[in-house]
């Protein structure tokens, strides 16, 4: 199992290359098909487990954004019009 800064490195890189939220599903199948997991049985579950932790995390640059899908957080600092 990879150390947690390496996974928060690899899905940091992944969600930008992508440009679009991913389901944890989708992390956790793509980091199997990457080799980072190859020996992870249920990569879905684990990447549900520490993603979740990792949107926790107030420096964190991921988010949940809720329904099981986590996105970068906005560089700008802009919100969203009411």
């Amino acid at each position: 199992m990879p150390r947690p800064d390496r996974f928060r490195k690899t899905v940091v890189a992944l969600l930008k290359a992508e440009g679009r939220p991913l389901h944890y599903t989708e992390i956790g199948r793509r980091l199997k098909e990457m080799g980072l997991w190859e020996a992870v049985r249920e990569p879905e579950k684990i990447a549900k487990i520490r993603l979740s932790a990792l949107a926790r995390w107030d420096r964190s640059p991921v988010v949940a954004l809720g329904r099981g899908f986590y996105a970068l957080k906005e560089e700008g600092g802009t919100s969203p019009e009411p």
